[in-house]
């Protein structure tokens, strides 16, 4: 997922690192980053990206059943609607952040496609309730209300808008295991699904390889206890000085790369950073994370520790009074209908291949699975902000929109 659990890590990292940034008397420069440019992708939101690569964009908010208010920026035009769903701790930001040349939401803008960013309840871009619920109470979600909340009111509100029967998805990460738990809680939403392409898909993460899964997922109740006293309930907010710290480190050519090639490689499992487009490095560090609520991260560390793709697990007492039974149930795969085009790597972290296997036979309606060997050296979050993006995912993703493939 862009698995935002890993920024765990990378908050230890931070603490250390940008002690170790501020103390240098000298910084050598040498990147295609202008800081004294307030222009600069680094500082831009999304619809500020949208605006300064030609494009007009529209900001919509929708409604969704619970009261959330979930922002979808747009790039509107004639032809037929796509819909594109980050991954954990992330925002419309990731479909962007390397611009026209190698970002698939701009790529498709420019084919006439009607572009959709979805941001999940939450982040940066999506904070904000009908009422003004407490802290503690806005915050008690995990990705389910954002598979059975979210996606179906964003899904309404597009083909409302557009006047269509159907839409095409494109999911990474976390936004495949919230299609999931949309298509299978609400199993009507798979006819308004053209097509859904799904990268790097999550399911089961019974065998992800991040190193601190078994220290955080043996310690949950510790940790809820810990951020429940401290009144802390959601995690990785966006925040101008880590962006900033994330800008410097990750340039090319000084000396502080060291610690951004760190971070990604014990956060994500990238061996080469320049297999991130290092181009625009610095702008990608900047803009994550985007904020994610601590549920959403107890509930994957649930479905690591039970092996089970399931809702979450409020302790034997409180799930029989929510679900009429000790266990929760697990998400029912056989229901999601909708025709799926997945995309999974042997090198991810977090989409592992035997897992990925497991949910290729429990899924009843796959049309193609790309699978990308070991020997491409392609990792988790190449799927959106690769060097190789265009060639390995993108072109092909282009051509099953286009139905050439």
């Amino acid at each position: 997922m862009n698995f935002g659990d890993a920024n765990i890590f990378r908050c230890v990292i931070f603490v250390f690192c940008f002690g170790y940034v501020q103390n240098r008397r000298k910084i050598k420069v040498n990147s295609d980053v202008d800081f004294s440019d307030r222009n600069s992708d680094i500082y831009l939101n999304s619809l500020q990206l949208i605006n300064k690569y030609g494009y007009r964009p529209q900001s919509n908010t929708v409604i969704t059943d619970d009261g959330y208010l979930v922002n979808c920026y747009r790039i509107p035009n004639k032809g037929p609607p796509v819909l594109l769903v980050h991954g954990i701790g992330d925002s419309s930001d990731s479909w962007l952040v390397l611009g026209p040349e190698k970002s698939v939401a701009f790529q498709l803008a420019s084919l006439g496609y009607d572009v959709w960013l979805y941001n999940a309840r939450g982040n940066k871009y999506s904070k904000g309730h009908v009422r003004n619920l407490p802290e503690k109470e806005y915050w008690n979600f995990s990705y389910e209300e954002m598979g059975t909340q979210d996606l179906p009111a964003v899904i309404d509100y597009i083909l409302q808008t557009t006047s269509q029967r159907n839409l095409s998805y494109i999911g990474f990460s976390q936004g495949t295991a919230v299609f999931f738990v949309m298509c299978s809680m609400k199993p009507e939403y798979n006819e308004k699904i053209k097509q859904a392409i799904l990268l790097a898909p999550i399911a089961w993460i019974t065998n992800t390889q991040y190193p601190f899964i078994d220290i955080l997922a043996q310690n949950l109740d510790v940790l809820k206890t810990f951020f429940d006293s401290a009144g802390v309930y959601d995690l990785f907010a966006d925040n101008v000085l880590t962006n900033f710290y994330h800008a410097k480190v990750c340039r090319l050519g000084v000396p502080e790369n060291i610690l951004c090639k760190l971070e990604y490689y014990i956060s994500y499992g990238i061996r080469n950073l320049s297999n991130l487009y290092p181009k625009k490095l610095p702008i990608v560090a900047s803009h994550i994370p985007a904020g994610v609520s601590i549920k959403t991260f107890i509930h994957y560390f649930q479905s690591y520790s039970s092996r089970r793709f399931q809702r979450f697990d409020y302790g034997m007492k409180m799930n029989r009074e929510v679900y009429s039974s000790i266990l929760p149930a697990s998400y029912d795969l056989s229901r999601v209908r909708a025709p799926i085009y997945m995309f999974s790597s042997d090198l991810d972290w977090f989409s592992t291949p035997t897992d990925v296997q497991r949910l290729s036979s429990e899924l009843p309606n796959i049309v193609r699975h790309v699978k990308l060997n070991e020997s491409l050296d392609f990792t988790h979050l190449e799927f959106i902000y690769g060097t190789r993006v265009n060639e390995i995912i993108n072109n092909d993703v282009i051509r099953i929109i286009n139905g050439d493939l």
